[in-house]
């Protein structure tokens, strides 16, 4: 509400004011204008009517003057027939004719409203009458005939009726054209008078908007002025916000991190529908952006839909509503094989995401807890081995002895049970061995290896099985695969064990094996498919396990030994495998 004194009450007054005499003037000043140009109209109306009378009655003067000369010719030739008078006649002839189509001519532009058909009727009558006597015949030479006398007789009667009809004609025209002259000179001094009202109103219309132009033409430059300055502290702020920006930009930009932020979307009922992109930086495009294009202005389940399945989206929501952050460790869709920590906190209506890479620190912490596994394994193993191979190595020896005591017929006897005897503490003696082996910490001799040599290597070593048991192979190495930094050896001993595995998993005659390697961003990345029987969710874990193994006759020390081998190169292990489809090992090695 505006209070009485306040500038922007009075001018909202003034504006009001000023709004009223304009429109007052104009309508004015359109009134006015109207009544000038009636006033005009009929003045010029009279005006014309005047000159309008003025030539019919001049029109009709000259064709009556005419008529009088072309009568006097003919009367002086019929007295004397003297020829000399038909020149008056010749003369007044072609001006009769004129003047009568003349008057027909005003007739119908409107100049008369009087009826001149009788006139000119009997103009034309007196011309052929005239014209008869001039070619009538003298027969007598002695004075003036009857018919001559009677022809003078009817010329002056027809003159006469001439003459009445133009009394008649020029009195009414005289009359008409008097009124019309004196409401003339009535309307001819208010012409000017009202023009002259028009131009002063006009003036001074015009000078009022011209002043209220100029005063604010001064305030808009005052208003520009201070436009301006405010400007200039805008720009100043603007330059300011944008430093801080793109500084922040910055930071944001060399995170690792994918920093994201979203404002809500929400539907008629309040109720949140959708998050739009606000904030991302370059790793969020990286990640989850399309080629060449950007997240900001984007729906968040137009461009990434999965988040609905994957609790993204709900967790979103729950900050959103209850300011409650949100914090998950999840694997990637998008990336197999990728670890992603989710961290969202609300912000006004919306939040802030930050979506951290933890796939290396899970592997870290994997292979220190692995390492810590075969640590414990080893000290078990090495306790098993001495507590074994000791009460194991006498009872060789009192074989041994027993048997040289025999008489050879008894040790004939007794040979069958003998080898039972030594085939099993053999094989007692190589699985003691293959568990100190699996769980050893090796010293490994590492050196850059061609990725596509350890592969060929590592199927040449299985190679014979794979024939006896009528299994294809296959091989392939992307382009650009780096090479990578091992113990060809110690790395040929595991990728062999895991191929066996492989083997052992598929049924004969239709078996496929696969490595394939490429690249991961900057890691090397080795795969190991199968299209084997596949492995159970639940076995899965206890594949590394020592002395597990899903096969009948199998000690379950080959993978765990792979495992151990892999864990001191730091390549991390994943698998996944569907029954009845297959089984795929994957190797992530490290930078």
């Amino acid at each position: 509400m505006f209070r009485i004194g306040d500038p922007s009450s009075r001018n909202l007054r003034e504006r009001k004011l000023l709004r009223v005499l304009y429109v007052f003037t104009i309508a004015l000043l359109g009134v006015l204008l109207l009544a000038a140009v009636r006033t005009f109209d009929k003045y010029s109306t009279a005006n014309k009517r005047v000159r309008d009378s003025n030539a019919v009655l001049q029109e009709i003067s000259s064709m009556i003057s005419g008529l009088k000369d072309a009568q006097t010719g003919a009367t002086g030739y019929i007295l004397t027939h003297d020829t000399s008078f038909m020149t008056p006649f010749s003369l007044a002839q072609p001006a009769v004719e004129r003047s009568i189509r003349r008057l027909d001519s005003l007739s119908r532009a409107g100049a008369t409203t009087m009826d001149l058909h009788g006139i000119q009727g009997l103009s034309r009558q007196m011309l052929k009458q005239i014209q008869e006597q001039f070619l009538s015949e003298r027969t007598s030479d002695l004075g003036l005939q009857d018919s001559e006398r009677a022809q003078l007789e009817q010329s002056r009667d027809l003159m006469g009726r001439v003459r009445a009809e133009q009394v008649r004609l020029s009195r009414e025209l005289e009359r008409v054209r008097d009124a019309y002259l004196n409401e003339e000179r009535s309307l001819k001094p208010d012409t000017p008078m009202m023009l002259l009202v028009y131009a002063v109103l006009a003036i001074l219309a015009t000078s009022l908007l011209f002043w209220r132009l100029f005063r604010a033409l001064a305030k808009a430059e005052r208003a520009e002025v201070e436009i301006l300055r405010k400007v200039d502290e805008l720009n100043k702020e603007v330059r300011t916000r944008e430093f801080a920006e793109r500084s922040l930009k910055r930071v944001l930009d060399i995170s690792p991190n994918a920093i994201m932020a979203f404002r809500s979307i929400r539907d008629k009922l309040g109720r949140v529908t959708d998050f739009e992109w606000i904030l991302a930086n370059t790793e969020s495009m990286h990640l989850y952006g399309h080629a060449g294009g950007s997240l900001i202005g984007k729906r968040l389940l137009d461009q990434l839909p999965w988040t609905r399945q994957n609790t993204w989206f709900d967790g979103f929501v729950e900050v959103v509503e209850t300011g409650t952050p949100f914090e998950i460790d999840q694997q990637a869709d998008r990336r197999p094989g990728t670890w992603n920590h989710v961290h969202a906190v609300r912000l006004l209506d919306g939040l802030v995401a930050t979506v951290t890479d933890i796939s290396e620190t899970r592997r870290a912490r994997e292979l220190f807890a692995e390492r810590d596994r075969l640590a414990i394994t080893g000290g078990i193993a090495r306790t098993i081995a001495h507590e074994v191979r000791n009460p194991l190595t006498n009872l060789h020896m009192a074989l041994e002895q027993m048997l040289e005591e025999l008489d050879p017929a008894t040790r004939q006897d007794v040979s069958p049970f003998s080898e039972i005897l030594k085939r099993n503490m053999q094989r007692i003696s190589k699985l003691i061995t293959d568990l100190l082996e699996s769980s050893k910490a090796r010293e490994l001799d590492k050196r850059e290896c061609s990725v596509r040599d350890l592969l060929d290597a590592a199927i040449a070593s299985v190679h014979d099985r794979l024939e006896l048991l009528h299994m294809k192979s296959s091989v392939e190495v992307g382009v650009g695969t780096a090479s990578v930094a091992v113990d060809p050896e110690m790395i040929g001993v595991a990728l062999t064990n895991l191929c066996i595995n492989a083997i052992e998993a598929m049924e004969e005659g239709n078996g496929l094996l696969l490595l394939r390697a490429d690249m991961d961003q900057d890691h090397v990345r080795i795969r190991i498919t199968d299209n084997g029987k596949g492995i159970p969710e639940e076995n899965i874990q206890r594949l590394f396990q020592a002395f597990y193994s899903g096969r009948s006759g199998g000690m379950g020390l080959g993978l765990t030994s792979a495992r151990s081998i892999l864990n001191g190169h730091g390549v991390h292990l994943d698998v996944a495998s569907v029954v009845g489809v297959g089984t795929t090992f994957t190797l992530t090695f490290p930078d």
